[in-house]
């Protein structure tokens, strides 16, 4: 039997080894600015604090707990004939809490991160917007300077003047948009890492979302998910479960037989969980035992024994939606590899075009409706590229998720913001 020393001792490491001194790193930035954490600091304090994991603690050490019971009774034995049987299963339901622990702490993980790429991605629009507007706003002036000058030839009027304004106001609500997706990507952040409502964070200096990554094998991360996955422990450990429970009902001649599910419920956490996205996702079907079987032996054998068939067949739908899952996240990278192989030189091209018509702009030869053309290009372009970047972190964070950890992305960001 394996129990969790090895998660208790993680969890024991991240108190000791790191969360203290980050602790205390955060309690003297909160009296200046603020907390400013990495990716991986938000992670440890999620693995410390969030309390899914605590509840999932707690349904393991109860698991645990029942277990050692089942052992301290020595001489129940020579009563009840299934004690055995029961200390196998109480060792399965073990399993099964440790399994669903460790898919509690990853999803954690996808949660903290996937919120820490949207605090930056909001950060990055709200940069665009205000690079943006800060030319605009020269253009403005240079406007209203030739319009002053009163050169009948100048292409540019008073109307280029009032279309900057509406362009400038349009920037400005974008702007705002961005700044209230950065608060609502904290609030996330924060409940992902379950800390205060008013714990100060945010990203340090500089951090940016991850660089492209290319290469990646949709089989290699289908069997990663198959192998690792929490979800599929627990539903093979069930099938264990119900098998035996088919030898536990032959102990016994009673009318009415309690079933491993009397002692606790093994199958009250949905296998897998949902995507945790907007794309389909069939429902899951569940492990199904009530807490008494009722009738003569062989009819209770035959209950347990359909309810066996039924694990198995939890089994093969648990597989089916781990393949799915794993492949939405894998065509989710692969279609913002393809995006961002296209937006590439955008950027830089439409900034030159739109540096080209300001040059213009200033020299009496291009219109203001040329001038915002151009800048709201430059503009499109950028937020597209940060867009197609978005969409790639966060689909390597679900193929870290989904892959329980197989897959471990690095998210280096080396390429000039």
């Amino acid at each position: 039997m394996i129990l969790s020393s090895q998660t208790l001792g993680r969890r024991l490491f991240y108190t000791l080894g790191t969360i203290l001194p980050l602790l205390i790193a955060t309690e003297a930035n909160a009296q200046t600015k603020g907390a400013t954490l990495s990716l991986q600091e938000c992670v440890q304090l999620g693995l410390m604090y969030q309390p899914a994991l605590t509840a999932a603690q707690a349904s393991l050490d109860a698991a645990q707990t029942s277990y050692q019971s089942l052992q301290n009774l020595r001489l129940a034995g020579l009563i009840s004939r299934d004690l055995p049987i029961r200390r196998q299963q109480a060792c399965l339901g073990i399993q099964i809490a440790e399994a669903f622990l460790l898919q509690a702490e990853w999803e954690t993980r996808y949660a903290v991160t996937r919120n820490y790429f949207s605090m930056i991605h909001a950060r990055n629009q709200q940069a665009v917007a205000d690079s943006v507007l800060v030319k605009l706003r020269q253009n403005r002036e240079n406007a209203i300077r030739i319009v002053n000058a009163g050169d009948p030839k100048s292409p540019v009027t008073q109307i280029d003047v009032w279309n900057l304004d509406v362009q400038i106001k349009f920037l400005e609500a974008r702007k705002a948009e961005a700044t209230v997706g950065i608060e609502r990507a904290r609030s996330a952040l924060r409940e992902a890492m379950g800390v205060d409502k008013d714990f100060p964070l945010a990203p340090t200096p500089g951090a940016r979302l991850p660089d492209p990554l290319h290469g990646l094998d949709r089989e290699q991360l289908i069997a990663l998910g198959l192998e690792r996955r929490g979800e599929m422990t627990q539903a093979s450990s069930a099938f264990q479960l119900t098998d035996l429970e088919i030898s536990a009902q032959r102990t016994s001649r009673k009318v009415k037989v309690q079933t491993f599910t009397a002692a606790g419920d093994p199958h009250a956490n949905p296998i897998p969980q949902g995507v945790a996205n907007g794309e389909y996702r069939p429902g899951a079907i569940g492990l199904e035992f009530p807490p008494y079987l009722v009738g003569k032996r062989p009819d209770r054998i035959q209950r347990a024994e359909a309810f066996n068939d039924r694990a198995g067949a939890v089994i093969t739908k648990t597989q089916n939606l781990i393949t799915l899952e794993v492949d939405a996240a894998f065509q989710k990278w692969q279609e913002a590899i393809l995006r961002l192989n296209s937006l590439e030189s955008s950027s830089t091209l439409s900034k030159k075009v739109a540096d080209n018509v300001t040059k213009r702009f200033n020299d009496k030869k291009a219109t203001g409706e040329e001038l915002i053309r151009a800048r709201t290009l430059e503009d499109q372009a950028q937020s597209y590229y940060n867009e197609a970047l978005y969409s790639h972190a966060l689909a390597l964070a679900a193929l870290e998720r989904v892959t329980a950890g197989g897959y471990r992305p690095s998210y280096a960001a080396k390429r000039q913001p």
